[in-house]
């Protein structure tokens, strides 16, 4: 009975991946197809979800594992989340405004995120992937160049530029271009900024490709043993099964 109190115990101490005991904020105050809401609900996964008027207190109020804002149209003040992600936080973002052309955005905002403004754009472009292999592309969904769009918006995103250690893993053009980027992998695969709105993706597409930026985040987000406890934790169970033989036959 001891041994057994004893692996189960050693066994507590092994990471578990359990996508569903993140803490999820969203930020949606308007959108038109709660694309960001239905992907994680596709996933199973549970949500708080903030607007204008309260994202911000919600985001400071609580610890999350990542925040995901859907923003087509009305903004919240945006110095939290850079607060946020610049304090190692995990975020996904589809917004109209990283530019500030409108008003609506911040001018430390596009830093936080690995990227840089190259322009805006008032009709949706179609996105293309620049690595077909990566994982954004393949899991849990396998998600084609994004093609399919609905005009719901004014002003439908920007064109972008990774910054320096950034992933630029799609673009507004077929081939890679350093100032056509779409989806930016920023911040040591901690933040994914999207150049295009969530809102104008249609389904399935759309909900897919964000179910996979979701799982790619949360996943990584997983703790990995440290090699000296992976071989602890084996020396402790193989010396306690090799104790439970010896008692086993002993005469």
């Amino acid at each position: 009975m001891k041994k057994i109190l004893i692996l189960f115990c050693l066994l507590l101490l092994l990471p578990v991946t359990n996508l569903s005991a993140e803490a999820i904020l969203v930020y949606d105050d308007n959108t038109t197809n709660q694309r960001a809401q239905n992907a994680l609900t596709a996933l199973g996964l549970t949500y708080t979800v903030g607007g204008a008027s309260n994202f911000n207190t919600l985001l400071e109020g609580s610890s999350w594992n990542l925040i995901i804002v859907d923003c087509p149209s009305t903004v919240p003040s945006w110095g939290s989340l850079i607060n946020y992600v610049n304090g190692g936080g995990r975020a996904i973002m589809s917004f109209w405004d990283l530019d500030n052309n409108g008003g609506g955005g911040d001018p430390n905002l596009p830093g936080a995120f690995d990227v840089s403004v190259v322009s805006d754009f008032y009709s949706p472009k179609d996105v293309y992937r620049w690595d077909i292999s990566h994982a954004i592309f393949n899991n849990p969904n396998a998600v084609g160049d994004l093609t399919g769009w609905s005009d719901e918006w004014a002003d439908d995103g920007d064109l972008l530029s990774a910054l320096s250690g950034a992933q630029a893993l799609a673009g507004f053009t077929a081939s890679p271009d350093p100032n056509s980027a779409a989806i930016v992998l920023g911040n040591s695969a901690r933040t994914i900024y999207n150049g295009f709105l969530f809102d104008e993706l249609n389904d399935p597409l759309g909900q897919k490709i964000i179910e996979n930026e979701i799982t790619l985040l949360l996943s990584a987000s997983q703790p990995i043993p440290e090699p000296a406890t992976i071989l602890l934790l084996g020396s402790g169970l193989i010396g306690l099964a090799g104790y439970g033989r010896k008692k086993f036959f002993k005469k």
